[in-house]
């Protein structure tokens, strides 16, 4: 290998080194905070002949937390189950069947993904406005209602997951359907015990799609008066006191289990974005 060679490489280790340490130090500190004593915000690394556990203690055993946990977990499995129940029908009928208007719908959902910024915010107020009126109408509570959730996030998450689990099952055989059905199996054990296990990477990176929008989505959730995790979290910051300590403790507790998730599912993921981007 030439020296320059040689010489660009180790520069491109240590520039990625240098940036990876960067943006690690924060999160250093904010883990130092949360281990500190209550009204030590910790700064420098002297703080860790100082550490305890207290912050995470009172913020677990906490009603507040617990009850926002209770909610969280229940608005992120139902988003889960709604998901998959609706979208993979719905790749399933792209990915095999020929029908009008089948390359504008898909187009169309590909451009729904992307819709964000003011088009997300007055999206946002329609959807405030036409719950406080189904609620008016019908005098079933929509407004607060934990239930009402998981079925906005599934259907917010139809557009790139249709388009996503599609491109997986382009590439299952269609000689697979029929010898299913040959066996005698029926739509529903087609889909769920034949077409699904068989696009292990595509379900995977739905379920953590889905699990990362019930689980860490705010915005709805806090205008539509919910508490989950997210909204209780900026409760803490919302006082005439903020307990940095307390915050940082759950802000670690909240992440964790969306860190945990995108580290064992990494490789899923990889590969879905590559059939999901090279596929259309």
């Amino acid at each position: 290998m030439a020296w320059y060679k040689i010489i660009l490489k180790i520069a491109l280790t240590a520039t990625a080194l240098v940036v990876t340490l960067a943006l690690l130090t924060p999160i250093f500190f904010v883990i130092l905070t949360s281990l500190s004593p209550v009204g030590v915000i910790a700064y420098d690394v002297r703080i860790l002949g100082n550490l305890t556990l207290e912050n995470y203690i009172d913020v677990i055993s906490s009603p507040e937390f617990q009850s926002a946990l209770a909610n969280s977990v229940i608005v992120t499995f139902l988003t889960i189950v709604i998901s998959i129940l609706v979208i993979t029908p719905a790749a399933y009928a792209f990915s095999r069947f020929k029908f009008k208007g089948r390359s504008t719908a898909l187009y169309f959902y590909l451009m729904f993904s992307q819709i964000g910024g003011g088009f997300g915010i007055a999206a946002l107020v329609a959807l405030f406005v036409f719950l406080a009126q189904l609620e008016r109408i019908t005098g079933i509570p929509m407004i607060g209602n934990l239930y009402v959730l998981p079925f906005i996030y599934a259907a917010g998450m139809v557009p790139f997951n249709v388009w996503l689990l599609k491109s997986f099952f382009d590439t299952i055989p269609k000689e697979l359907d029929e010898a299913a059905f040959m066996d005698g199996a029926d739509w529903f054990n087609l889909l769920f015990k034949v077409i699904l296990p068989s696009s292990k990477p595509g379900v995977i990176v739905l379920t953590l799609f889905a699990f990362m929008g019930g689980w860490s989505e705010f915005i709805l959730a806090n205008t539509l008066q919910v508490t989950t995790l997210p909204v209780q979290l900026y409760k803490y910051t919302t006082g005439l006191s903020i307990y940095w300590n307390k915050f940082s403790a759950f802000a670690l507790i909240f992440a964790a289990p969306v860190v945990i998730l995108y580290i064992l599912s990494q490789k899923y993921i990889g590969e879905a974005m590559r059939l999901g981007v090279g596929k259309r």
